[in-house]
């Protein structure tokens, strides 16, 4: 009887103590933190580095008739013609857009870089958002496959996973969508990769505002660019970002002249 009472007491010690812990031990949640990108600046989205050893890659992603690409555009032109020769043509954004219609800007054919940044465009789709670049037609159901389809096939992988995903899954700040869909009709719009020694860095919101450029020409912008405040600040920013991408091996150089 009494080794019957011993062990019915030690097993009740054993579950007392068992609840306990179970009390005091913090409980986890495996539900992680929902992420979003903010509206017009960039984040650092890893500390991989996916360009070539001591380089820093920036990779654009537009479509001919974009007023958001037109207008930043004049931005990067600021920017990577320090750093090489910049080829392009100058053209205005679809002329039926119902946001921002007729923005002069730039349309990048190649680069040929004369330092260790390097940059890379793709365009998804043509000037009126109902074709391929090279006039295959796309439906407004199919802009987004399509538009992916383009990214796989002209970027490395990594990247354009990185575009895909930022652009289609990760809500922007203060929207409960991502950039593809909080425009009409979802389409994948503008964005841009700076990867280098110091990380990855994305942007998928507008870096300049269309609108800013709005009734201007194409000859008043190129000849007035750098006396624009509002492309001057955005250039400064993309310059800093380029810096942070560099680390400590940024190089020294003054792009807003």
């Amino acid at each position: 009887m009494m080794k019957k009472t011993i062990i019915a007491i030690i097993a009740l010690i054993v579950i007392i103590a068992g609840i306990s812990y179970y009390e005091l031990v913090p409980k986890t949640s495996s539900q992680s933190v929902s992420e979003t990108v903010p509206f017009g600046k960039f984040i650092k989205v890893s500390n991989v580095d996916y360009a070539p050893p001591g380089k820093v890659e920036i990779f654009e992603q537009s479509w001919i008739g974009c007023p958001v690409g037109a207008t930043a555009s004049w931005v990067i032109y600021m920017i990577i013609s320090h750093y090489g020769k910049v080829s392009y043509y100058t053209h205005y954004s679809d002329p039926y857009d119902k946001v921002a219609a007729n923005i002069p800007g730039i349309i990048f054919t190649g680069f040929t870089p004369n330092s260790s940044l390097e940059f890379n465009v793709v365009y998804t789709y043509n000037e009126y958002l109902n074709a391929t670049p090279t006039g295959t037609p796309v439906s407004v159901q199919n802009l987004i496959s399509v538009g992916k389809k383009e990214l796989e096939e002209s970027l490395p992988q990594n990247i354009s996973k990185l575009f895909i995903e930022y652009e289609t899954q990760v809500p922007v700040e203060g929207y409960h969508n991502a950039s593809a869909y909080i425009v009409s009709p979802p389409h994948l719009n503008f964005g841009l990769i700076i990867t280098g020694p110091n990380g990855t860095y994305v942007l998928t919101t507008p870096l300049v505002n269309p609108n800013v450029l709005k009734g201007d020409s194409i000859t008043y912008v190129m000849q007035n660019m750098y006396n624009i405040t509002t492309l001057v600040n955005a250039a400064s920013y993309l310059q800093e970002i380029i810096n942070e991408a560099y680390g400590s091996s940024a190089p020294i150089v003054n792009c807003i002249t």
